[in-house]
């Protein structure tokens, strides 16, 4: 079996940036402790999977944040390097020579770029990718440059295996070390929140603000937390002119952008972007703080509900991390029915669901005026999530995928 394990991935450009602010004097410090320090917030997946895989299976693991500038710069100045970004990157996997290298943002890195790991990294046995954003033809000629990829919903595993590509189901999850614990010392506030993007391109959330806007019509307790997108006359034109110019260089057959980190997600965009205006029931109900790892996390568990309704990508079925999240941090999960969503959850003694706005509201009202019968519910859903999608479980399937394609490879 595979004895070195690498987890490469990236944090939100807002979550870093509140979290620098935040803690200013951290750059001072050593690779190590900043690494221990920005890990400690709990933010995404943090580095449970290398400790999952450490603990219970003895594989050598670690974690990159190859985004993280500040902690990037340290590990560059104690291994004597002048290098940044991708070849910064590149250096810190030659030098931890892993046998598996999991790549969970794989949109960021063209197939360029995964051809010279497997050049430059001998050590390297098993490259792994994950998809669970929006792509392009670019990103699907890098999918193809992995050993397996993994897909966080069924209409991304259906989409890859068609294109014959080697892809295993993997659905979110929830880590159990990060549940709250003064939900247990303080009752909830009987309200709904909801943290989330709302962004209006095409395939990301136009469907989701239609439905927020009638929960705030109705007037119902909603606490929401989120980030829309409002841009500035001058960074939208920029942002359009820098769409026109990669269009002209995909038709051109020019690839030079790809090396551009901003311009490759700009490159993601299905249309051209435009000017965004919200209504004044959003701007005036959202609050201003954006809340990340624990903070989030423990926002939750001061509300009774928790409503979720997923992004306009995932279509017919339930993948959006958010679920998780929810009923993890224990509050009761309201969420848009899927096909899949019996796979997760129990409707009705686990989690609630819609299949309309109208069905939503009501669910809603429900779930305020029976406080006593949604908490039973809300924590029985919590118990699913515990039990079948932890991190540690999670980290169990990725094992037996390892497993898997070591087997097929001898």
């Amino acid at each position: 079996m595979y004895s070195s394990f690498l987890k490469i991935t990236s944090f939100y450009k807002e979550f870093l940036n509140n979290y620098y602010r935040s803690n200013p004097h951290i750059i001072e410090k050593d690779y190590s402790e900043q690494n221990s320090h920005l890990m400690a917030e709990g933010y995404g997946y943090s580095d449970f999977f290398p400790k999952y895989i450490q603990k219970n299976y003895s594989i050598r693991s670690r974690e990159i944040i190859h985004n993280a500038w500040h902690l990037q710069q340290a590990w560059a100045w104690e291994n004597s390097s002048r290098s940044v970004g991708d070849e910064l990157l590149l250096e810190q996997i030659k030098s931890m020579q892993p046998e598996v290298v999991f790549i969970q943002d794989s949109s960021n890195f063209d197939a360029g770029y995964i051809d010279r790991i497997r050049s430059e990294v001998k050590s390297v046995r098993l490259l792994i990718g994950h998809c669970c954003a929006p792509y392009n033809d670019r990103n699907m000629e890098a999918f193809s440059r992995y050993n397996l990829m993994l897909a966080c919903s069924e209409k991304f595993f259906g989409e890859l295996r068609k294109q014959k590509i080697n892809c295993y189901l993997f659905p979110h999850a929830f880590e159990a070390s990060l549940v709250p614990e003064n939900r247990s010392q303080t009752p909830p506030e009987n309200d709904i929140i909801f943290i989330g993007s709302m962004l209006y391109r095409r395939e990301f959330h136009q469907r989701r603000i239609a439905y927020v806007e009638e929960i705030l019509k109705h007037r119902l307790p909603l606490q929401m937390f989120g980030i829309i997108e409002e841009d500035s006359w001058h960074l939208l034109k920029i942002k359009q002119l820098a769409y026109l110019l990669i269009k002209a260089l995909e038709i051109a057959g020019i690839k030079g952008f790809q090396g551009n980190r901003s311009l490759r997600k700009i490159a993601q965009l299905k249309d051209m972007p435009v000017k965004t205006r919200y209504t004044a029931l959003i701007k005036e109900n959202l609050k201003g703080d954006v809340l990340f790892g624990k903070q989030m996390l423990n926002e939750i568990s001061r509300h009774s509900v928790g409503f979720n309704v997923h992004g306009d990508l995932p279509g017919a079925y339930a993948a959006n991390v958010r679920m998780f999240e929810v009923a993890g941090a224990g509050a009761l999960l309201v969420t848009d029915h899927k096909k899949n969503i019996r796979d997760l959850y129990e409707p009705d003694v686990e989690i609630l669901t819609y299949s309309s706005i109208e069905e939503c509201i009501e669910k809603l009202k429900w779930a305020i005026g029976h406080p006593v019968e949604a908490g039973r519910i809300a924590a029985a859903g919590q118990k699913r999530t515990l039990i079948d999608h932890s991190v540690e479980r999670r980290v169990d399937l990725l094992y037996e995928i390892m497993k898997k394609e070591y087997s097929g490879s001898q």
